[in-house]
């Protein structure tokens, strides 16, 4: 038996407005990379999931 079962997956995805500067579009990859942003962005999802009960004993992940 499965030690898991995967209920659902959602993927986010991040679009920059063409004709930026190279340099903008630089920082944004630094921004997207980096370890403050990826733990950030993990305290938002755990703290929209934990609002949600019968989430309660789900495992969330979060990959690139």
């Amino acid at each position: 038996m499965a030690k898991n079962v995967l209920m659902e997956e959602f993927h986010v995805t991040v679009y920059a407005p063409p004709k930026l500067k190279e340099a903008a579009y630089n920082a944004i990859r630094r921004t997207l990379t980096s370890k403050r942003f990826r733990a950030a962005l993990g305290r938002a999802v755990e703290a929209v999931v934990r609002r949600h009960p019968s989430l309660e004993k789900t495992r969330i992940s979060i990959t690139r």
